[in-house]
Protein backbone atom coordinates (compact mmCIF):
# COMPACT_ATOMS: atom_id res chain seq x y z
CA UNK A 1 0.00 0.00 0.00
CA UNK A 2 2.80 2.36 0.43
CA UNK A 3 4.34 1.41 -2.50
CA UNK A 4 2.18 2.44 -4.08
CA UNK A 5 1.45 5.60 -2.44
CA UNK A 6 4.79 6.66 -3.09
CA UNK A 7 4.99 5.92 -6.77
CA UNK A 8 1.42 7.90 -6.86
CA UNK A 9 3.09 11.00 -5.35
CA UNK A 10 6.31 10.60 -6.98
CA UNK A 11 4.02 10.70 -10.27
CA UNK A 12 2.33 13.61 -8.78
CA UNK A 13 6.19 15.71 -7.65
CA UNK A 14 7.35 14.86 -10.85
CA UNK A 15 4.08 15.78 -13.02
CA UNK A 16 4.59 19.70 -11.32
CA UNK A 17 7.84 20.25 -11.92
CA UNK A 18 7.42 19.01 -15.96
CA UNK A 19 4.91 21.69 -16.18
CA UNK A 20 6.71 24.15 -14.32
CA UNK A 21 9.92 23.57 -16.35
CA UNK A 22 7.84 24.00 -19.37
CA UNK A 23 6.56 27.41 -18.26
CA UNK A 24 10.13 28.36 -17.66
CA UNK A 25 10.51 27.16 -21.23
CA UNK A 26 7.57 29.63 -22.56
CA UNK A 27 9.09 32.09 -20.59
CA UNK A 28 12.32 32.31 -21.94
CA UNK A 29 11.15 31.67 -25.45
CA UNK A 30 8.72 34.99 -24.62
CA UNK A 31 12.16 36.87 -23.41
CA UNK A 32 14.08 36.21 -27.21
CA UNK A 33 11.27 35.74 -30.06
CA UNK A 34 11.25 39.64 -30.31
CA UNK A 35 14.95 39.93 -31.50
CA UNK A 36 15.34 36.57 -33.15
CA UNK A 37 13.29 34.21 -35.54
CA UNK A 38 11.60 31.14 -34.45
CA UNK A 39 12.92 29.11 -36.57
CA UNK A 40 16.34 30.25 -35.09
CA UNK A 41 15.51 29.67 -31.59
CA UNK A 42 13.26 26.16 -32.88
CA UNK A 43 16.47 25.15 -34.80
CA UNK A 44 18.82 25.35 -31.34
CA UNK A 45 15.98 23.54 -29.27
CA UNK A 46 15.75 20.45 -31.48
CA UNK A 47 19.04 19.95 -31.18
CA UNK A 48 19.47 19.71 -27.44
CA UNK A 49 15.78 18.26 -26.79
CA UNK A 50 17.40 15.52 -29.08
CA UNK A 51 20.42 15.15 -27.12
CA UNK A 52 19.07 15.56 -23.58
CA UNK A 53 16.44 12.84 -24.69
CA UNK A 54 19.28 10.03 -26.28
CA UNK A 55 18.63 8.15 -22.69
CA UNK A 56 15.01 7.76 -23.89
CA UNK A 57 16.80 5.83 -27.30
CA UNK A 58 18.97 3.14 -24.77
CA UNK A 59 16.02 2.61 -22.47
CA UNK A 60 13.85 1.75 -25.54
CA UNK A 61 16.81 -0.27 -27.35
CA UNK A 62 18.70 1.73 -29.44
CA UNK A 63 18.45 2.21 -33.33
CA UNK A 64 15.93 -0.41 -33.45
CA UNK A 65 13.77 2.08 -31.60
CA UNK A 66 13.41 4.08 -34.43
CA UNK A 67 11.65 1.32 -36.56
CA UNK A 68 8.50 1.84 -37.74
CA UNK A 69 4.93 0.53 -39.05
CA UNK A 70 3.15 3.85 -39.72
CA UNK A 71 5.39 6.48 -41.53
CA UNK A 72 2.11 8.04 -42.53
CA UNK A 73 1.20 8.92 -38.40
CA UNK A 74 4.60 9.99 -38.24
CA UNK A 75 4.45 12.72 -40.89
CA UNK A 76 1.01 13.49 -39.51
CA UNK A 77 3.24 14.09 -36.37
CA UNK A 78 5.59 15.75 -37.82
CA UNK A 79 2.74 18.63 -39.30
CA UNK A 80 1.26 18.89 -36.31
CA UNK A 81 4.65 19.89 -34.13
CA UNK A 82 5.60 22.25 -36.58
CA UNK A 83 2.03 24.53 -36.56
CA UNK A 84 1.87 24.17 -32.59
CA UNK A 85 5.57 24.68 -32.37
CA UNK A 86 5.43 27.75 -34.81
CA UNK A 87 1.98 29.23 -33.66
CA UNK A 88 2.70 28.97 -29.47
CA UNK A 89 6.42 30.87 -30.22
CA UNK A 90 5.06 33.65 -32.17
CA UNK A 91 2.25 33.77 -30.10
CA UNK A 92 4.42 34.30 -27.16
CA UNK A 93 5.68 37.56 -28.25
CA UNK A 94 2.49 39.29 -28.65
CA UNK A 95 0.43 37.84 -25.80
CA UNK A 96 0.70 37.63 -21.88
CA UNK A 97 2.13 33.97 -20.25
CA UNK A 98 -1.25 33.58 -18.48
CA UNK A 99 -3.79 34.33 -21.06
CA UNK A 100 -2.26 32.13 -23.82
CA UNK A 101 -1.91 29.61 -21.13
CA UNK A 102 -5.63 29.61 -20.07
CA UNK A 103 -6.30 29.61 -24.27
CA UNK A 104 -4.42 26.52 -24.33
CA UNK A 105 -5.88 24.59 -21.49
CA UNK A 106 -8.92 24.15 -24.16
CA UNK A 107 -7.11 21.41 -25.26
CA UNK A 108 -8.71 18.70 -23.06
CA UNK A 109 -11.98 19.91 -24.40
CA UNK A 110 -11.16 19.53 -28.03
CA UNK A 111 -10.42 16.26 -27.14
CA UNK A 112 -13.39 15.38 -25.63
CA UNK A 113 -14.57 16.75 -29.25
CA UNK A 114 -12.68 14.72 -31.54
CA UNK A 115 -12.69 11.60 -29.67
CA UNK A 116 -15.72 10.52 -31.13
CA UNK A 117 -14.91 10.71 -34.68
CA UNK A 118 -11.14 9.07 -34.41
CA UNK A 119 -11.33 6.71 -30.97
CA UNK A 120 -14.63 5.69 -31.86
CA UNK A 121 -15.67 6.16 -28.09
CA UNK A 122 -19.32 7.76 -26.52
CA UNK A 123 -19.13 11.34 -25.05
CA UNK A 124 -21.65 11.82 -22.18
CA UNK A 125 -24.21 14.61 -22.27
CA UNK A 126 -22.20 16.02 -19.14
CA UNK A 127 -19.10 16.03 -20.95
CA UNK A 128 -20.94 17.85 -23.61
CA UNK A 129 -22.09 20.28 -21.36
CA UNK A 130 -18.47 20.49 -19.73
CA UNK A 131 -17.05 21.11 -23.28
CA UNK A 132 -19.73 23.86 -23.93
CA UNK A 133 -18.99 25.31 -20.52
CA UNK A 134 -14.80 25.66 -21.67
CA UNK A 135 -15.14 27.38 -25.10
CA UNK A 136 -17.61 30.29 -23.42
CA UNK A 137 -14.69 30.61 -20.89
CA UNK A 138 -12.02 30.70 -24.16
CA UNK A 139 -14.74 33.59 -25.67
CA UNK A 140 -14.80 35.43 -22.54
CA UNK A 141 -11.18 35.57 -22.98
CA UNK A 142 -11.17 36.38 -27.10
CA UNK A 143 -13.84 38.45 -26.43
CA UNK A 144 -14.68 38.24 -30.67
CA UNK A 145 -17.01 40.87 -31.91
CA UNK A 146 -15.53 43.69 -29.00
CA UNK A 147 -12.91 46.19 -29.36
CA UNK A 148 -10.24 44.19 -27.17
CA UNK A 149 -10.54 41.60 -29.53
CA UNK A 150 -7.25 40.30 -31.01
CA UNK A 151 -7.25 38.05 -33.92
CA UNK A 152 -4.00 36.71 -32.64
CA UNK A 153 -5.76 34.60 -29.72
CA UNK A 154 -7.40 32.32 -32.88
CA UNK A 155 -3.30 31.01 -32.22
CA UNK A 156 -3.21 29.60 -29.02
CA UNK A 157 -6.85 27.93 -29.56
CA UNK A 158 -5.56 26.31 -32.69
CA UNK A 159 -2.56 24.99 -30.72
CA UNK A 160 -4.48 23.29 -28.56
CA UNK A 161 -6.80 22.15 -30.96
CA UNK A 162 -3.27 20.78 -32.91
CA UNK A 163 -2.00 19.32 -29.14
CA UNK A 164 -5.23 17.52 -28.65
CA UNK A 165 -4.83 15.57 -32.18
CA UNK A 166 -1.26 14.74 -30.97
CA UNK A 167 -2.64 13.43 -27.88
CA UNK A 168 -4.89 11.46 -29.86
CA UNK A 169 -2.39 10.31 -32.06
CA UNK A 170 -0.11 8.98 -29.20
CA UNK A 171 -3.25 7.04 -27.59
CA UNK A 172 -3.87 5.30 -30.89
CA UNK A 173 -0.61 4.20 -31.76
CA UNK A 174 0.76 3.45 -28.75
CA UNK A 175 0.90 -0.17 -28.90
CA UNK A 176 2.89 -0.22 -32.02
CA UNK A 177 5.39 2.49 -31.83
CA UNK A 178 8.19 3.23 -29.43
CA UNK A 179 8.03 6.52 -27.24
CA UNK A 180 11.48 7.13 -29.06
CA UNK A 181 9.86 7.13 -32.48
CA UNK A 182 6.91 8.71 -31.44
CA UNK A 183 8.92 11.61 -29.77
CA UNK A 184 12.28 12.12 -31.98
CA UNK A 185 10.52 11.99 -35.28
CA UNK A 186 8.51 15.35 -34.69
CA UNK A 187 11.39 17.08 -33.31
CA UNK A 188 13.81 15.75 -36.46
CA UNK A 189 10.97 17.63 -38.47
CA UNK A 190 11.27 20.90 -36.12
CA UNK A 191 14.96 20.41 -36.81
CA UNK A 192 14.84 19.94 -41.03
CA UNK A 193 11.92 22.81 -41.46
CA UNK A 194 14.02 24.95 -39.13
CA UNK A 195 17.37 24.20 -41.08
CA UNK A 196 15.81 25.39 -44.45
CA UNK A 197 14.44 28.62 -43.18
CA UNK A 198 17.60 29.61 -41.22
CA UNK A 199 18.96 31.70 -43.85
CA UNK A 200 16.01 34.02 -43.77
CA UNK A 201 16.25 34.44 -40.39
CA UNK A 202 19.78 33.94 -38.80
CA UNK A 203 20.69 36.57 -36.61
CA UNK A 204 24.48 35.80 -34.70
CA UNK A 205 23.02 35.71 -30.64
CA UNK A 206 25.16 36.66 -27.93
CA UNK A 207 26.86 34.27 -25.47
CA UNK A 208 24.06 35.31 -22.97
CA UNK A 209 21.11 34.77 -25.54
CA UNK A 210 22.63 31.81 -27.09
CA UNK A 211 23.20 30.21 -23.47
CA UNK A 212 19.34 31.00 -23.53
CA UNK A 213 18.31 29.09 -26.36
CA UNK A 214 20.63 26.37 -25.30
CA UNK A 215 18.61 26.44 -22.06
CA UNK A 216 15.18 26.35 -23.88
CA UNK A 217 15.82 23.26 -25.50
CA UNK A 218 17.26 21.74 -22.13
CA UNK A 219 14.14 22.75 -20.60
CA UNK A 220 11.93 21.17 -23.79
CA UNK A 221 13.90 17.82 -23.22
CA UNK A 222 13.06 17.49 -19.51
CA UNK A 223 10.15 18.49 -19.22
CA UNK A 224 8.82 16.20 -22.00
CA UNK A 225 10.81 13.40 -20.43
CA UNK A 226 9.37 14.40 -16.81
CA UNK A 227 6.08 14.20 -18.30
CA UNK A 228 6.56 10.66 -19.81
CA UNK A 229 7.97 9.90 -16.37
CA UNK A 230 5.24 10.79 -14.42
CA UNK A 231 2.06 8.63 -16.27
CA UNK A 232 4.33 5.72 -15.84
CA UNK A 233 4.17 6.35 -11.80
CA UNK A 234 0.41 7.55 -11.58
CA UNK A 235 -2.76 7.22 -14.02
CA UNK A 236 -4.13 9.76 -15.75
CA UNK A 237 -7.09 10.84 -14.32
CA UNK A 238 -4.50 11.39 -11.16
CA UNK A 239 -2.23 13.35 -13.23
CA UNK A 240 -4.71 15.17 -15.81
CA UNK A 241 -5.99 18.25 -12.94
CA UNK A 242 -1.79 18.87 -12.65
CA UNK A 243 -2.03 20.05 -16.20
CA UNK A 244 -3.69 22.94 -15.40
CA UNK A 245 -0.78 24.08 -12.49
CA UNK A 246 0.89 25.51 -15.50
CA UNK A 247 -1.26 28.11 -15.53
CA UNK A 248 -0.34 28.76 -11.82
CA UNK A 249 3.14 28.83 -12.96
CA UNK A 250 2.30 31.15 -16.11
CA UNK A 251 1.03 33.68 -13.72
CA UNK A 252 3.62 33.93 -11.42
CA UNK A 253 6.19 34.16 -14.32
CA UNK A 254 4.36 36.48 -16.23
CA UNK A 255 4.28 39.00 -13.45
CA UNK A 256 8.08 38.54 -11.95
CA UNK A 257 9.46 38.63 -15.54
CA UNK A 258 7.13 40.59 -17.13
CA UNK A 259 5.11 42.48 -14.79
CA UNK A 260 2.32 40.69 -16.37
CA UNK A 261 -1.24 41.05 -14.56
CA UNK A 262 -4.16 39.26 -16.61
CA UNK A 263 -7.26 41.10 -16.34
CA UNK A 264 -10.93 40.28 -15.07
CA UNK A 265 -12.36 38.91 -17.78
CA UNK A 266 -8.87 36.87 -18.39
CA UNK A 267 -9.16 35.67 -15.03
CA UNK A 268 -13.26 34.89 -15.17
CA UNK A 269 -12.20 32.97 -18.37
CA UNK A 270 -9.79 31.02 -16.67
CA UNK A 271 -11.91 30.10 -13.76
CA UNK A 272 -14.48 28.53 -16.56
CA UNK A 273 -12.22 26.79 -18.60
CA UNK A 274 -10.57 25.30 -15.31
CA UNK A 275 -13.52 24.01 -13.90
CA UNK A 276 -14.54 22.92 -17.42
CA UNK A 277 -11.43 21.09 -17.72
CA UNK A 278 -11.94 19.23 -14.50
CA UNK A 279 -15.67 18.02 -14.67
CA UNK A 280 -14.41 16.37 -18.06
CA UNK A 281 -11.27 14.69 -15.74
CA UNK A 282 -13.91 13.68 -13.13
CA UNK A 283 -16.35 12.12 -15.62
CA UNK A 284 -13.10 10.44 -17.26
CA UNK A 285 -12.54 9.31 -13.54
CA UNK A 286 -15.88 7.59 -12.58
CA UNK A 287 -15.78 5.91 -15.80
CA UNK A 288 -12.50 4.33 -15.05
CA UNK A 289 -14.45 3.06 -11.68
Amino acid sequence: MNLVFNRKLSGIAIMIFAMFIMTVMDAAVKWLVSDYSIQQINFIRSIVAMIVLLPQVYIDGGLSAFKTSNKKIHLWRVFLMLVISYSWFYALGKMGLAEIGALVMVSPLFITILTPLFLKENVSKKKWFAVLFGFFGMLVIMRPGFEVFRPISILPASVALGYALLLISNRSNRETETLTSLVYYPLFGIFIFSLFLLPFGWITPSFVDLSIMFFIGFCGGIGHFCLTLAFRYASPPTLAPLEYTGLLWAILLGYLIFRETPDIWTIIGMLLITGAGFSVIKREKEIER
